[in-house]
Order: C-alpha cells, then structure tokens, then sequence
C-alpha cells in the first residue's frame, strides 16, 4: 500500500514539473517576442530618419554657357568651383583660331556666367584698353564691362584714375550692378563731361 502511494505521489510531482516547465516556455517566448518588437521599432525609426537626410538636396553643380573658339561651344554642367580650363575641356577644348594666351584658365566661373574665348584675329583688332581678363570685357565691341571690370580694369578707360575707378566698384558693392551706361554717373566724380569722355569705351 506504501509503494503505491509513494508512486502516486512521484507521478504527481512530475505533472506539476511538466506544468511549471510549460509556464517557464510561455515566459521565455513572450520576453522573446517583445525583444524583437522593440528591434524592429528602432530600424524603421532609423529607415524614417536615413530616410528623411537623403531628402536634403545640395547644389553640387552650375550650368555656364562658352563659346567662341572652342571645338564645341554650348551649354554645360560643371562641378560647383570649376574655373575657365574646366570650361574649355567640357567644350572640346580650344579651337584651331583661338588665342590661347589671352584667357586665364585659372579663373574661377560662376554659376551662369557666359564665357566668350577669343580668336588670335579678335585679340589683335580689339583697342589697346582691353585688359587681360576675358571675363570683363565685351569681346565683340571691344569695351570694358563697368559691372564686372576690376578697379585695375576700369582705370584702363581714358579720363579714369585711381580715385574714381575705386568710387566705382565702391558704388557696385553698394548698389548693385549698373543698368545703363548712364548710370555711371550716379558715382560721384562722374558728370557729363567724364561721361561724355568714356562713354564710347564700356558697356554693361
């Protein structure tokens, strides 16, 4: 009789443990479950926020526009900081006509700008107040830029001296750009007299 309640007593013991073995899987599985919810919470968050910095563009490039005695003049992209050599690369480089010595290939260009490359016949025909920066001058007038020459520049004009070609990029700085040629009078020093005196030598 004892043996026999000592075996009830074991099978027993041993359902409870099955039992409570059970419950310890259940428990494992759920902690288990929520790990993973949690891991999977955090990569979307982080695809949403990759998601939303590849959204933020950044001008890379500029468009500019070369022609002249280039092989293939038109418009071009470059790469943001390019200067004038980049310029007659993406162009095909120089034409057989062009004056290679006249441009400077270090210049940085800007985004619009037009580069106009001259040939050996236009350099030689064009009046001795041209300077050497090809990016100030209209190089099929011959005549200086007032908004873009440099005060070394503007002091090639007959009648401007130092004073004035400085009074000049001073009012540009201050003002912007020049409409007219006329406008150059709205700098002080510059009455019609002077006026008169350079007008025939810019352009704007």
């Amino acid at each position: 009789m004892r043996k026999y309640l000592v075996l009830i007593a074991a099978l027993g013991l041993l359902l409870t443990g099955c039992t409570n073995a059970n419950n310890g899987s259940d428990i494992i599985l759920t902690e288990v479950t929520e790990n993973e919810t949690s891991s999977n919470s955090s990569s979307s968050d982080l695809c949403d926020s990759n998601e939303g910095a590849s959204n933020t563009l950044v001008e890379t490039s500029m468009v500019i526009y070369i022609c002249g005695a280039v092989v293939s003049p038109g418009v071009y992209e470059l790469p943001l900081g390019s200067r004038v050599n980049d310029a007659v690369i993406a162009a095909g480089g120089f034409s057989a006509e062009a004056d290679h010595n006249y441009v400077n290939l270090a210049e940085p260009i800007s985004d619009g700008i037009k580069i106009q490359i001259p040939t050996v016949q236009e350099v030689s025909t064009m009046q001795p107040v041209i300077s050497g920066n090809f990016l100030n001058s209209d190089l099929g007038s011959g005549l200086i830029n007032i908004n873009r020459a440099s005060k070394e520049d503007l002091k090639t004009i007959p009648g401007i001296g130092d004073g004035i070609a400085t009074k000049i990029v001073d009012y540009r700085t201050q003002n912007g750009n020049f409409s007219t040629i006329e406008d150059i009078m709205k700098v002080s020093g510059i009455k019609e007299k002077l006026f008169s005196k350079i007008k025939d030598y810019i352009t704007v």
